[in-house]
């Protein structure tokens, strides 16, 4: 028989420890080591270990200075020399046969390791009615990390009810990382993801004592969930960066709900803590956007879409909500509100996730991390211009394409043109606000199709943008006009209008425009101005009568506020008309998101009688016979 070393970790668990040896002694399989890693113990706990090493030559007692647990299991890996090694917690205990049964099965199936079957126990070492696993649903079977339905469920992270083959962990060098919680699932999700034979047998291995100083009341600290965080990122990038992030959904999905509920129903933390840690995990529930994983109850999405907006206040006050429901529920009917069902783990299965968008956001989130660009949101945008009577000159995809010699759709590249935009978006001056995506810093509350669309262009366009700006200037969001359609919480869209409606509120205008654009026709938007005046610009190649349009603009009077609605010729014009002292503001989109806004429209669509070039057929629009629109134009420069 082969040489199994069972390795005990040891620290202040007197009350239990001679119930747990105890039970390695009476194991029917005899070639055993035990090595009892005493993690420098100061109650009696060590002198009980040194009368097993008295009596019984197969103990091996090794002191050491308190390492935690993860520290006293790898103390036992490089000191083991069993051909298997198996781990016992000083507070659980076996079955008389649990070394026999796990040794059969990796004998048997020639495994990198083998799982078995266990039971949970009352503090007093009662065993419950049932083990864990259904014995009838759950025969023996070999895991794989596609079999969502039932590998991803009996490969618990535990490692006490397993049994590795010591050659296969030392293949791997895989050791326990310290000082974090979560440490036996850091271990065995590496060793399933890069493991090639997983075995399950039914047979009882293990017996998992509950004791109540383990309860979330006592536990689930600051400390711990700042620690969750940290080892629950590994196990993330050890799924990504082995390419198994399809497979890592279904862990996701139950990990997430485990941890959210331990947060949900911890006492050990302050709000200002609470939010520290939501913060700290927002990258975590993030994830159940980009992996498309449904939540179980309702109440659970509101919680995940809080955070991820980064609106935490409004998070704290679900998960009050659902503690003060979960109070009153059993503790069987709240360990399954928490877990995942198999029909959860289906319709996670029927949709359809892409791992390179997800590896593409992840790599762009940690490039974020270190941005020092400083972008305003949108409601400092508009404050500023409405405030301090900024003008602001927008940068976006767009642009950027035209400074790099690219023609676009509707504006073919011009080499002055492009000239221009790259001065202006290189220049470091106070007279006019630089509008430049916000995306170059995050990603929040963006709807699936805009994220995507970001994801992707940012992971091309990113480096190239940093080129360009720097972090000594306070930027605007580009997207201070694009306030509807791109968005997934759209509960501030009518207040950030309204904002805008200030700025020309009592003031003349003048729209520099497409003759399709029509600005605030058929709308409230300018209802407000003192008066409106129009000058019709070129749809399509509008640079070509920049000089006209700018020497028009100048005949008037400096406290004329002038929008444009003019693409890429619209940046370069705010920008040159505020060197010279007018409030001039390039606010393309905003009229057509405002359409949308006040349509509630759940996706783009074309508006009939305004230009939508973002939509398909959208450059096609009905005449307009509105005499006041009419009456506005002042001059045609097309």
């Amino acid at each position: 028989m082969d040489k199994i070393t069972i390795i005990v970790p040891i620290y202040n668990v007197e009350k239990y420890l001679s119930f747990a040896l105890d039970s390695v002694v009476n194991q029917t399989y005899k070639n055993l080591e035990v090595l009892l890693i005493d993690d420098g113990s100061t109650d009696n706990s060590s002198k009980i270990a040194e009368e097993y090493v008295k009596k019984d030559s197969r103990f091996i007692l090794i002191h050491q200075e308190n390492q935690g647990l993860s520290g006293a299991r790898n103390t036992g890996l490089e000191n083991a020399t069993g051909k298997y090694i198996m781990f016992l917690d000083s507070d659980d205990f076996f079955d008389p046969n649990s070394c026999e049964s796990l040794y059969k099965c990796i004998e048997e199936t020639n495994a990198d390791y083998a799982i078995g079957n266990y039971t949970n126990t009352s503090e007093d070492g009662t065993k419950w009615e049932k083990p864990v696993f259904h014995r009838d649903k759950y025969k023996a079977f070999r895991l794989s990390i596609k079999d969502y339905e039932n590998s991803f469920f009996i490969m618990n992270s535990g490692v006490w009810n397993k049994i590795f083959r010591k050659s296969f962990l030392d293949k791997l060098g895989v050791r326990f990382v310290e000082k974090l919680p979560a440490e036996d699932a850091i271990f065995t999700t590496y060793c399933f993801i890069h493991s090639e034979r997983v075995f399950y047998t039914p047979d009882n291995v293990y017996n998992y004592r509950l004791r109540d100083s383990n309860s979330i009341s006592t536990n689930c600290s600051k400390k711990y969930f700042l620690g969750i965080n940290k080892a629950y990122r590994i196990i993330y990038d050890n799924f990504r960066t082995s390419n198994n992030l399809e497979y890592y959904r279904y862990y996701y999905a139950k990990s997430m709900n485990y941890i959210l509920y331990r947060f949900i129903d911890t006492d050990l933390l302050t709000n200002e803590e609470r939010i520290e840690v939501l913060v700290k995990m927002k990258w975590f529930y993030m994830l159940n956007n980009d992996l498309k994983i449904p939540t179980i109850i309702k109440s659970v999405q509101y919680i995940i879409e809080s955070i991820v907006s980064g609106d935490y206040e409004q998070a704290l006050k679900y998960c009050d909500i659902l503690k003060q429901i979960r109070k009153i529920m059993s503790k069987e009917e709240r360990e399954k509100m928490s877990k995942p069902s198999p029909s959860t783990y289906k319709e996670i299965e029927n949709k359809e996730m892409d791992p390179e968008i997800v590896n593409m956001k992840e790599s762009l989130l940690k490039e974020m991390e270190k941005s020092k660009i400083k972008i305003l949101s949108i409601e400092d945008s508009i404050n500023k211009i409405l405030i301090e009577r900024k003008s602001v000159a927008r940068f976006g995809d767009g642009e950027l394409d035209l400074i790099l010699g690219k023609d676009l759709d509707f504006q073919p590249y011009n080499e002055e043109l492009s000239h221009k935009l790259e001065e202006i978006l290189r220049s470091k001056q106070d007279f006019c606000l630089i509008g430049i995506p916000d995306v170059i810093n995050e990603f929040n509350n963006l709807t699936e199709e805009s994220e995507v669309f970001w994801i992707k262009n940012m992971a091309r366009t990113r480096k190239t943008w940093l080129k360009y700006i720097n972090e000594d200037m306070e930027y605007a969001t580009a997207n201070l006009t694009r306030l509807y359609i791109r968005y997934k919480d759209r509960s501030n869209t009518g207040k950030y209008f309204s904002m805008l409606k200030q700025i020309w509120k009592d003031r003349d205008i003048i729209i520099c425009e497409g003759a399709q654009t029509r600005v605030g026709v058929g709308n409230d938007l300018l209802s407000k101005c003192k008066s409106v005046r129009r000058i019709i610009c070129p749809s399509e190649n509008a640079f070509s009568k920049y000089n006209e349009i700018l020497a028009r603009l100048k005949q008037e009077p400096k406290d004329t506020l002038i929008l444009f609605a003019l693409g890429p010729t619209a940046t370069v014009l705010a920008y040159d008309l505020a060197k010279v002292g007018y409030q001039a503001l390039d606010m393309g989109h905003f009229d057509i998101e405002y359409e949308w806004y006040k349509r509630n429209a759940k996706k783009q669509e074309k508006i009939a009688n305004k230009y939508t070039n973002e939509v398909s057929g959208g450059n096609i629009t009905n005449n307009v016979h509105d005499k006041k629109y009419l009456s506005q134009i002042i001059e045609d420069i097309e």
